[in-house]
């Protein structure tokens, strides 16, 4: 099915009539969540944002309502993530000395995410889909949140929150951390954020830098082609 990129989906990019008249005819939200952090050599640090505001914005386009206006932080400050000075933890075990994220601490972040969905039900929307490209359980907080705010208000404001992967309607295709599906979907919605020729970082910086892509396995190899049959899946998925 086509998506009309041509269309005016963007909240921030709306005249005020445009707006008014797009949440009565199409009142639903859709707010990306993302950051930039370490996904290989090879792939663009804004990875899981980019996929995620790009997944809602061709939804929306495809199937209407409109994309809140961006946020690229998220939340890396957790303990696993830190370095206890003697090479524990998710990022050291990774490969990966200066993380360059674009991170933000947990409450700050849930904190914005209670504001926001107020906000969108005080514009008037029915609906706000959540969609978090940056994941491993922060999914499941986004969803309390979304419960929380129905229980604590009465509003009718319908929620769906997901991370982009729970999306994806493929056989044997599951999310991942810069490896074959994370890189081909970045391949599929940014083909010039991606450079499979980049296979190092300084020394400064790292080794792998939390790349996941086997280079010595072909059949385990992104491609742009297996990327837009992902997000195909995804955008068909979250316009059901």
């Amino acid at each position: 099915m086509h998506v009309d990129k041509s269309k005016k989906v963007k909240w921030e990019e709306m005249f005020p009539d445009e707006l008014y008249q797009k949440i009565q005819d199409e009142p639903i939200c859709y707010l990306a969540y993302g950051l930039a952090e370490p996904h290989g050599p090879y792939n663009a640090l804004g990875l899981d944002w980019l996929k995620a505001y790009s997944l809602v914005e061709q939804t929306a386009q495809r199937y209407g309502g409109v994309v809140a206006p961006p946020f690229a932080w998220h939340i890396q400050e957790r303990p696993e993530f830190h370095d206890d000075g003697k090479g524990h933890g998710w990022l050291p075990s990774v490969g990966v000395k200066q993380s360059l994220s674009s991170s933000i601490p947990s409450d700050l972040f849930y904190r914005m995410v209670f504001h926001q969905i107020r906000d969108i039900d005080a514009r008037g929307f029915h609906a706000a889909i959540l969609v978090t490209g940056h994941y491993g359980g922060l999914e499941q907080t986004l969803r309390l949140i979304c419960e929380y705010y129905t229980r604590r208000t009465g509003s009718p404001l319908r929620f769906y929150a997901i991370a982009d992967w729970e999306c994806i309607q493929l056989e044997n295709v599951r999310g991942d951390h810069a490896g074959i599906t994370e890189t081909s979907q970045l391949m599929a919605l940014h083909p010039s954020l991606v450079d499979l020729n980049r296979r190092t970082v300084p020394d400064d910086l790292g080794t792998r830098y939390a790349g996941g892509v086997n280079f010595e396995n072909a059949e385990t190899m992104p491609s742009r082609e297996r990327g837009e049959k992902i997000v195909e899946s995804q955008i068909q998925e979250l316009g059901r």
